[in-house]
């Protein structure tokens, strides 16, 4: 009796999880459709290269892939709303129209490509290069 019970929880078990889906990854289920593909300026590269120097990093800013929404003022990210994301996926960073210019927004990007993390480290957010963070993040 209990090699009964031992398969039929073996196969709800499985039942259960080829039931379950992969969730899908914040930045999967952004929408660049409206966003335009633009070359880093000489701005962002100016503000990369400043990066670059006070962090002690070293990338390629060419080997991003900038994207500007200008029709929108955030991105939005499942059901948060941002004004820029970098996105590890194709190191992308997608910027909001209006904050496209804006130098804290577009450095907090830039390090995120440089460091190639989501994360929000203190010495590179909030160290030698600045304050570049948002009293929302983590």
């Amino acid at each position: 009796m209990s090699r009964i019970k031992s398969l039929a929880s073996a196969y709800l078990l499985a039942a259960l999880l080829a039931g379950c889906r992969q969730p899908l990854e914040p930045w999967e289920e952004i929408d660049l459709s409206k966003a335009v593909k633009i070359e880093p300026s000489a701005q962002y590269i100016a503000w990369w290269n400043e990066l670059e120097v006070c962090s002690g990093l070293s990338g390629d800013v060419h080997k991003v892939a900038f994207y500007v929404d200008p029709n929108d003022s955030t991105i939005q990210v499942g059901s948060e709303s941002y004004w820029g994301y970098w996105i590890e996926n194709g190191n992308r960073i997608v910027l909001a129209g209006p904050w496209a210019e804006n130098e804290k927004l577009v450095k907090h990007e830039e390090m995120h490509a440089l460091l190639q993390s989501p994360l929000h480290p203190p010495a590179y957010f909030n160290g030698p290069c600045g304050d570049l963070t948002y009293a929302e993040e983590g």
